[in-house]
């Protein structure tokens, strides 16, 4: 009864609730592109492309809905990761559609109001020693790696459950994040205090030039407040905590360190760590919450451990 349930369930809808919120922001974003895209050059080429991606994950999605093969399976669980680089890249495009100006003179002057002075710039200051600097930007390097550090362990154990509400939470976070960098577009003190940073200019042996090169080729001048790196690492760190205790007992310092080093590096206000943190804990408690709902008003399978039986 139970198998011919779920195979019920399973030919109404090809749809996990991962892929409804993966399709609901590229459907948002091209709503945002259309509305705004006066503020927006070769605006038609990006609401094609949101045409096209929409599309395209939702035959994609629909072709390997049911599928067996492991490779397959991988591929499609690969594509959320793969999707936030294209989402956080794409925000720095977009960051004036809506307000035609970076919003950074209001967050420093918050900054300045409650520290007194502009901790992003003072930080390395303190410490500006070549091994500390070193230190920072391999945690802010270890970023990078969170999402497998947790993700391979869960889905090649085959806790597609567990797998599942972690990649969600993280798409959810994200999804908040990049609509409001989006709506409310701040640079971050490296852009805003180009002139009096060090961003390009730490000392370090192998992480910092490693990182330089990363943030000339891949980071946006967008997204400062509040951290999506926060925002992520909490969620995927209470994540750990939840389903792999050992991952979370190696992982909580590099996380805590994570948090220091987007100040250290200038990427990131002060204030923009401890809102990332609330952005990062709010979604972590509800995102198995939003996820049951979604699969109940759509009437969605839950994970890939549920496939529809041969008749």
């Amino acid at each position: 009864m139970e198998g011919a349930k779920n195979a019920t369930l399973t030919k109404r809808s090809f749809l996990r609730a991962i892929d409804v919120l993966n399709l609901s922001y590229v459907g948002l974003i091209g709503i945002l592109i259309l509305v705004f895209h006066k503020n927006l050059e070769r605006w038609v080429f990006y609401f094609a492309l949101h045409v096209v991606m929409f599309a395209g994950q939702l035959a994609f999605y629909r072709l390997t809905a049911f599928t067996q093969n492991r490779v397959w399976r991988f591929i499609r669980d690969l594509i959320t990761p793969l999707l936030l680089i294209f989402y956080y890249e794409e925000t720095e495009k977009l960051n004036h559609i809506i307000a035609p100006y970076y919003l950074d003179p209001f967050f420093a002057h918050v900054e300045e109001m409650i520290f007194g002075a502009q901790p992003a710039l003072e930080f390395y200051k303190w410490i500006p020693h070549p091994l500390f600097s070193e230190y920072m930007h391999f945690s802010y390097f270890s970023y990078y790696l969170l999402i497998p550090a947790l993700g391979v362990p869960l889905w090649f154990s085959r806790r597609h459950e567990e797998y599942d509400s972690f990649i969600f939470g993280c798409l959810l976070t994200m999804v908040f994040c990049f609509t409001f960098f989006i709506a409310v577009p701040c640079a971050g003190p490296w852009r805003y205090f180009a002139s009096q940073t060090n961003r390009w200019n730490f000392p370090g042996y192998i992480f910092v030039p490693l990182m330089e090169i990363i943030l000339k080729y891949g980071e946006i001048a967008n997204g400062a407040f509040p951290s999506s790196h926060v925002a992520m690492a909490t969620v995927i760190l209470l994540c750990s905590y939840q389903y792999h205790r050992l991952i979370f007992w190696i992982m909580l310092p590099c996380v805590i360190s994570l948090f220091a080093s987007t100040v250290y590096t200038q990427a990131h206000y002060l204030i923009d760590v401890p809102s990332g943190f609330l952005v990062g804990l709010f979604f972590f408690m509800v995102r198995n919450k939003v996820k049951n709902g979604i699969e109940k008003i759509l009437r969605l399978r839950r994970s890939d451990d549920i496939v529809p039986e041969k008749t």
